[in-house]
């Protein structure tokens, strides 16, 4: 039978520590109240996981990463709050340009593409005719009006781009690869308005990535990703407030119940049978583990989860990421001319088939020599279901296509591993596989295309519905598949947004329970003078 935690009444539950639960804690605890942090797994960072266990340098770990990789957006003003977080804890960062300057050593983007044999660097690819009608198609997703055009699925969109402007096969390929390989969703759900809401096109066109690194950190400087929201729930401890998290193998402080109780709290139970009592509570929960089909938010949540939010659940969907990394025992990735500070190599043929595959450590580091691969559609689907051991040989094959020319290409002579049982070689590799983590079910969320008809919820307004927290008061919602409606220049698909939203809910509760005394209608004048 479940047993009272204690007879603390707090002022705020925050279910999930990850970057926007940690946020969301860290503020409201700072602002004088008592807060609880509930996280269902054994750490701190959700979505953001660095792995120490992969490889070493000189005998030390490094950090590899099994989720978020780079910060996407620049330091400038309308990410102040984000990169004031970042600067603020002491980190520092590398740029990775997609173009690059090889006179300045500057680390470039190389792209592979069957046709022309060889990897080329940005600046080749661009003079490339079956890359001259991509800028345009981007710009015509940058430019779609919802209010104004029917809504498609960039299948769709890419059908009838590529018969309007008579592509060739090669362009309709690189089409459908840069929709597909970086956004999670098939193309064939993937919304074009929703692409635009999301600003998907914004982060592709941004001109570099940033690594995060501290100078602390040894060795050169890798701190890992997730020392972000550590340091963040460190503030939050420091700042007297309490984090319950499973230790490791168990689960018992994931949530598997959440009510609103006759007084206007909320109450809290866990599958370890502990109840948290709460004036306020803010789920942050990604939108794979909300899902009444595939997660389980019908069983958390009972009629929390509202018909408005159900519906756009349809809507913001999560899709399949698989990170996998490859440790080689000498940096392979080699070629045109000795250019060797690349450290992305994407991979692609005329049938749409493609891989997109990045160097973890600069070259400037002698090692480790870790390929790390961001898996999406048809490329995470093509592993899904296999075994680590078919997984490892069927991305190590797709890599011997463009470095394993003049070279012999088995995994004994080029990957770092050991002999196990037997004698049989057993490569070093990393396999992480969001869509079956059962506090992620999927890497990151992507807004799916609904027919506009009379009745019908449009892409654009889901993440909206999705946080809106005023049919469920005092229950607020916050995380990265609500991140767009916090603040326009803060996307999904990215940490930054995560973050913002965690800022946000966290002025909302605020506010609720000071200015607004917990009075419905006078949060609600709030939030819609707020966000609508």
């Amino acid at each position: 039978m479940p047993t009272t935690a204690s007879d603390i009444i707090y002022d705020c539950i925050v279910l999930g520590a990850g970057i926007s639960g940690v946020t969301a804690a860290r503020d409201l605890q700072q602002a004088g109240l008592k807060v609880l942090l509930l996280e269902g797994s054994s750490r701190v960072g959700g979505r953001m996981y660095s792995r120490h266990d992969f490889v070493k340098k000189s005998g030390k770990p490094v950090p590899v990463e099994g989720g978020a990789e780079y910060i996407h957006v620049p330091e400038q003003a309308r990410y102040k709050e984000f990169w004031q977080e970042v600067r603020k804890h002491g980190f520092t960062t590398s740029p990775f340009h997609k173009c690059g300057m090889g006179i300045l050593k500057i680390p470039r983007n190389r792209m592979y593409f069957s046709p022309w044999k060889r990897t080329k660097m940005l600046a080749e690819v661009i003079v490339q005719p079956e890359f001259w009608s991509l800028p345009d198609a981007l710009q015509k997703i940058q430019e779609f009006d919802a209010a104004t055009k029917a809504d498609m699925t960039a299948a769709s969109f890419v059908k009838r781009y590529a018969a309007k402007n008579d592509l060739s096969k090669r362009g309709l390929a690189l089409l459908a690869y840069t929709l597909s390989a970086h956004t999670p969703g098939p193309l064939n759900e993937i919304s074009i308005a929703g692409l635009k809401t999301d600003a998907i096109v914004d982060q592709l066109m941004e001109r570099k990535e940033l690594r995060m690194e501290h100078d602390a950190a040894k060795p050169f400087g890798l701190c890992g990703f997730d020392s972000l929201p550590n340091r963040i729930a460190a503030e939050f401890r420091k700042a007297g407030g309490k984090l319950e998290k499973s230790r490791a193998g168990s689960t018992n402080r994931k949530v598997a119940a959440v009510e609103r109780l006759a007084d206007g709290k909320v109450k809290v139970t866990t599958t370890g049978g502990q109840i948290f009592t709460g004036k306020t509570a803010v789920c942050t929960f990604s939108a794979g583990m909300l899902n009444p089909k595939s997660g389980e938010g019908d069983a958390i949540f009972g009629p929390l989860l509202t018909a408005a939010k159900r519906e756009a659940l349809g809507l913001v969907r999560m899709g399949a990421i698989t990170k996998f990394a490859l440790e080689f025992k000498e940096r392979i990735w080699v070629d045109d001319g000795g250019e060797s500070a690349s450290h992305l190599a994407v991979l692609s043929n005329p049938e749409g088939k493609a891989r997109t595959f990045f160097s973890s450590f600069p070259k400037e580091h002698h090692g480790p020599h870790v390929l790390t691969g961001l898996l999406m559609n048809q490329d995470h689907d093509q592993i899904a279901e296999m075994d680590d051991e078919a997984a490892v040989a069927h991305v190590f094959e797709a890599l011997g296509k463009v470095y394993g020319r003049n070279r012999r290409w088995t995994q004994k002579a080029v990957l770092a591993g050991k002999l196990g049982s037997g004698g049989k070689f057993k490569p070093n590799f990393l396999r992480q596989d969001w869509s079956k983590d059962p506090f992620a079910k999927g890497g990151n969320s992507y807004l799916a295309f609904a027919p506009q008809r009379q009745g019908r919820m449009l892409a654009k307004q889901a993440r909206e519905a999705l946080k809106d927290p005023r049919e469920t008061l005092p229950l607020f919602w916050a995380g990265e598949a609500v991140a767009p409606a916090y603040d326009r220049d803060y996307q999904p698909l990215a940490v930054h947004g995560a973050y913002i939203s965690g800022r946000r809910v966290a002025e909302d509760v605020l506010h609720y329970l000071k200015n607004a005394g917990r009075n419905a209608g006078r949060f609600d004048r709030y939030y819609r003078g707020k966000y609508l």
